[in-house]
C-alpha cells in the first residue's frame, strides 16, 4: 500500500483510534528498547510471573472494557503493519498491558514455551483480557505455560 493511501486511511480513522495509534507506537518503541537494552533486573516486575492457578478459565468480559481491549488489540496490529520495525511478542504484550491498565481493564500476561520445541526452545508471551486474546495470538494448548501474572 502506498504511503499516500496509508495516510488517507489513517486520516479517516476516528480520533480515539488515532490517539491510540500514537500511544501504542510510543509504548511499543519503549518496550522494545526496554527488553533489548535494559538489564532484566531493572524491569523484572513487569513480567514477574507465578504458577498459573487452575481457575477454570477467564471470565467473559463485556461492555466498555471489551471494547477497549479490542481497540488495543487492533491498534497494536495496526502499528506493527505500518512501522519499519518488527515488534515481537513480549514488547507487544507489555504495551497492551500498559494501555489496558490506563483504561482499567484487568489483564493476564502469560509466558510459555511450545511443547514441540525440544532443542530450540520457542518462548512466547501473550496477553489476555478476560477471554479475549489481545496480543500473541496462539493456541494455548500447544504451549507449556511457565507462569502468568494478573493485573487489575
Amino acid at each position: 500500500m502506498s504511503l499516500l493511501r496509508k495516510l488517507h486511511t489513517f486520516a479517516a480513522l476516528p480520533f480515539r483510534e488515532k490517539l491510540a495509534f500514537f500511544e501504542a507506537a510510543v509504548l511499543l518503541a519503549y518496550a522494545r528498547l526496554l527488553v533489548r537494552f535494559v538489564p532484566l533486573s531493572k524491569w523484572r516486575k513487569e513480567i514477574a510471573v507465578s504458577r498459573r492457578s487452575g481457575d477454570g478459565g477467564a471470565p467473559r468480559m463485556g461492555g466498555q472494557r471489551r471494547d477497549d481491549a479490542k481497540l488495543v488489540r487492533r491498534t497494536i496490529k495496526r502499528v506493527g503493519r505500518n512501522v519499519p520495525v518488527e515488534f515481537v511478542c513480549l514488547p507487544q504484550a507489555l504495551t497492551a498491558r500498559w494501555m489496558l491498565s490506563r483504561r482499567n481493564v484487568p489483564t493476564e500476561l502469560l509466558l510459555g514455551t511450545r511443547f514441540s520445541a525440544e532443542e530450540n526452545r520457542e518462548f512466547h508471551a501473550w496477553l489476555k483480557a478476560g477471554d479475549l486474546m489481545v496480543t500473541g495470538d496462539c493456541v494455548e494448548s500447544e504451549y507449556a505455560i511457565l507462569g502468568s501474572q494478573k493485573r487489575g
